[in-house]
């Protein structure tokens, strides 16, 4: 069964008037960016054409936009049911092509290697899929070490992707929409739907978090990832992304504080997602709201220091019949306190194109700390930083994995 009978089967359950309905989402553009199908093209359909019309004109975005339309209409079983299905029939893998690359339909930028990365770095347009052998490997020998996944499906779970790169009042984040396109791609290719905003306010960031973490899917989900890129500063000592409104003086109160990712997620306000890792990526700087960033360099002429001295919490006991509050989490951003974040206005960010690149070529491999602490080495010896007082360095931050988190792309 292909896409296409996938779709159909499931527009078979809606009535006429519900069908009308349907079309009707088509005519108008499911959601923001996505370009609505001429009436004309829409009339007098059978589900049939209905489902070849929107193959026509979305591709192989077909599938994940008939979702959005049923979820437009309030349809939330019949779009579970699709959006299940859609990864069995999208991303089919044979036993003996397991080592054959998984597609990730990347942008094409320019020919030209990026110069924001290593010389040799060309943007990746697949991803390395697990070998069956492996998982079985791991999943037997490292079992009450890993968190082993619970859906039978490549479908891992759904992802949140909000980008900021429109700004009313301050520098747009010109090459924003590299990292947006080339992100969406990989949590795809990775076995993650998506769901994607773009230029919102704070207010609106925090609505759209909290919404997805009460989405029902996360049930069936092994896991999650939420990635938010845009402008960022450290304000109250707290890490903030700024909305598309913000300015210092004239709104400064447009901002989305990071802990809010954490806490909507958390044991009380997801309890979907318990025992289940969340994976949060932050592309933004985290410099003094008042003074603005460091470049990340410093000048060392010698000198020593002394360590904090070491302490001892007294809250050691925990009774067995109480969850944590907080557990489960991986944070990786784009910078240290107080330090920035940079991105090429033509390539993207620094950042996002390390995940990529690293994901795509050693998430078959590798868990979720392999892989940041592989994206950190790059970033740390990246030759256009060698020798200038501005640094990348990327930081895992408020991580609490209490097993290693293995992606198994392709299965």
């Amino acid at each position: 069964m292909n896409t296409e009978a996938v779709m159909t089967e499931e527009l078979k359950n809606l009535v006429d008037s519900e069908l009308k309905v349907f079309i009707w989402q088509l005519s108008k553009g499911v959601k923001p960016g996505i370009e609505p199908i001429p009436k004309a093209d829409l009339q007098n359909l059978t589900r049939e054409d209905v489902v070849d019309c929107m193959v026509k004109h979305y591709c192989d975005d077909a599938g994940k936009i008939a979702v959005q339309a049923l979820r437009n209409m309030k349809q939330n079983n019949l779009a579970k049911q699709l959006e299940l299905k859609l990864p069995k029939v999208q991303q089919p893998v044979q036993v003996e092509e397991r080592n054959a690359p998984v597609s990730m339909r990347s942008v094409q930028v320019e020919e030209r290697k990026l110069q924001s990365i290593q010389p040799d770095w060309c943007s990746p347009d697949r991803i390395t899929p697990c070998s069956q052998q492996f998982k079985d490997r791991i999943l037997k020998e490292e079992k009450n070490e890993v968190y082993e996944p619970t859906s039978r499906s490549q479908w891992k779970g759904s992802a949140l992707l909000i980008t900021n790169f429109k700004f009313e009042k301050i520098k747009d984040r010109k090459g924003a929409e590299i990292d947006e396109a080339n992100m969406e791609r990989l949590l795809e290719a990775l076995g993650y739907s998506v769901e994607m905003h773009t230029n919102l306010s704070g207010e609106a960031i925090k609505r759209a978090v909290k919404k997805f973490s009460k989405r029902y899917e996360h049930r069936d989900a092994d896991s999650t990832f939420v990635v938010i890129m845009s402008h960022g500063a450290r304000i109250d000592n707290k890490d903030a992304i700024l909305g598309v409104n913000f300015h210092k003086t004239d709104n400064p109160n447009d901002i989305f504080f990071v802990e809010e990712i954490f806490s909507n997620l958390n044991s009380v306000n997801c309890p979907a997602l318990i025992n289940k890792p969340k994976v949060i990526l932050i592309q933004a700087c985290r410099g003094d709201f008042r003074r603005g960033g460091e470049e990340g360099g410093v000048d060392v002429k010698g000198g020593g220091f002394q360590p904090d001295a070491a302490f001892e919490s007294d809250a050691m006991f925990e009774a067995d019949a109480y969850i944590h509050k907080e557990k489960d989490f991986a944070c990786f951003m784009s910078a240290l306190p107080n330090v920035k974040a940079f991105r090429d206005p033509y390539h993207g960010s620094y950042f996002i194109n390390y995940i990529v690149d690293t994901f795509s070529t050693s998430a078959h491999k590798c868990h979720i700390f392999d892989l940041f602490t592989k994206i950190t080495s790059r970033m740390v010896n990246d030759p256009e930083f060698k020798d200038t007082k501005q640094k990348i360095v990327p930081c895992i931050d408020r991580t609490s994995l209490e097993k290693r988190f293995y992606l198994f792309p392709g299965l």
